[in-house]
């Protein structure tokens, strides 16, 4: 027995080692999806008593200030239905609801089958909300020919402010990306994120260690651009504002499990106190795996992961109460799985069953709501287009500055 075990030993050492010669490319895609495919099946199986709604609150928040920090906060698939439903099983409000400037927004891409828009994926809605321009599903932070389009990150450097970006799926993936890359594919990972290095984002938070553990070229890259990188809660928790630039990969992949730490409140919360200085910032903060769980038509873990948005919500609204000039938009890039509540619904009958469109994005308009500094007029007609999101992030923070 001990020497069949020498031997599969020896023989998984060596594979380890073919896998690991290949220093300037990442694992193969199946060995990645393999272990993104295990996190999630330990996020569904795992005991989850620790989460919990957050008790519902107002704040009261300065309108009237000049904007000087932005922070975007996207529920990646976060329809309107399942904020509803998230309120049924809750027994109350979603902290986000009590946010009293609201309007509905249009997602749909550029992107055209048989003469109708398509639904958008999050890599051409990240970019319309980042840029204003609308954009084919796939690309990130450029246009329908190819051509490199302003981000909201480097509109946001242009003035002087420090920029962030936090979400739980890789720190590259399409919605992070599209604040800050430039790429007709959003699955070119590896590229992506050596751009987004390589344009001096202050703080970037979220997972895909293995693009830095296994790729020559990316850690070439936070070298030569100054960037402290960190991997565990502990280190994330002892950087200081002098730290400079930092780089945080916390899991493999994708951080699927919603208590997985460090938590998404906590990632914000770091990034909130590093970024904060006199010519003020823009940070977005993903909850990135409502979609994902949506997309499995899986109620119990999508409701987690909105048990964990909302918190962060709450903990960002605390802040910007604290901090006057600080405007905070909740939205969604999409909705996700064609989420339907059946009436007079409880708790109950908030199930797998209220999924109906396979798993499928829609073009069903999401809610923005706003709080914080010049956030009603944003919201004073009844539907906008994601594209004009962008447009007043830029037309508020020049007005802040003349």
């Amino acid at each position: 027995m001990k020497k069949l075990l020498a031997f599969i030993l020896a023989i998984v050492m060596a594979a380890s080692f073919t896998a690991c010669s290949n220093g300037d490319k990442a694992q193969s895609e199946n060995t990645v999806d393999a272990t993104v495919a295990a996190q999630e099946t330990t996020a569904l199986s795992s005991d989850t008593d620790s989460l919990e709604w957050v008790d519902y609150a107002e704040y009261n928040l300065d309108e009237n200030a000049k904007v000087k920090n932005v922070i975007l906060m996207i529920g990646d698939g976060m329809g309107e239905n399942i904020i509803k439903a998230s309120e049924i099983v809750k027994g109350d409000k979603l902290v986000m609801s009590g946010l009293k400037n609201q309007t509905h927004v249009s997602t749909y891409s550029q992107s055209v089958t048989d003469g109708l828009a398509e639904f958008t994926d999050s890599a051409a809605s990240a970019t319309a909300l980042s840029t204003g321009y609308k954009t084919y599903n796939k690309y990130i932070g450029v246009g329908p020919d190819g051509e490199k389009l302003e981000t909201i990150c480097e509109f946001a450097k242009s003035l002087n402010m420090k920029t962030g970006l936090v979400d739980r799926h890789y720190v590259c993936h399409a919605t992070p990306a599209g604040m800050a890359a430039h790429n007709d594919n959003r699955g070119n990972y590896e590229d992506i994120l050596r751009e987004m290095i390589n344009s001096d984002i202050d703080v970037m938070f979220g997972g895909g260690s293995h693009f830095y553990d296994e790729i020559k070229s990316v850690r070439k890259a936070v070298d030569k651009n100054n960037y402290k990188y960190i991997n565990n809660e502990k280190d994330l928790l002892s950087i200081s504002g002098d730290s400079g630039k930092v780089l945080g990969l916390f899991a493999y992949a994708n951080m699927a499990r919603a208590d997985m730490n460090p938590t998404l409140t906590t990632m914000t919360s770091k990034a909130l106190e590093l970024l904060d200085n006199d010519e003020g910032f823009f940070l977005m903060v993903e909850g990135s795996n409502i979609d994902v769980f949506e997309s499995k038509g899986d109620m119990k873990s999508t409701l987690e992961q909105m048990q964990s948005f909302d918190k962060t919500v709450d903990y960002v609204l605390k802040w910007a109460e604290d901090h006057p000039g600080t405007l905070v938009l909740v939205t969604a890039d999409h909705e996700t799985g064609g989420v339907r509540i059946p009436e007079n619904a409880t708790a109950e009958d908030i199930n797998d069953s209220c999924f109906t469109s396979g798993g499928e994005h829609t073009n069903t308009n999401v809610l923005l709501m706003a709080g914080g500094a010049q956030s009603a007029d944003i919201c004073k007609d009844e539907v906008i287009d994601n594209t004009d999101i962008a447009k007043y992030m830029r037309k508020v923070l020049n007005n802040s500055r003349k």
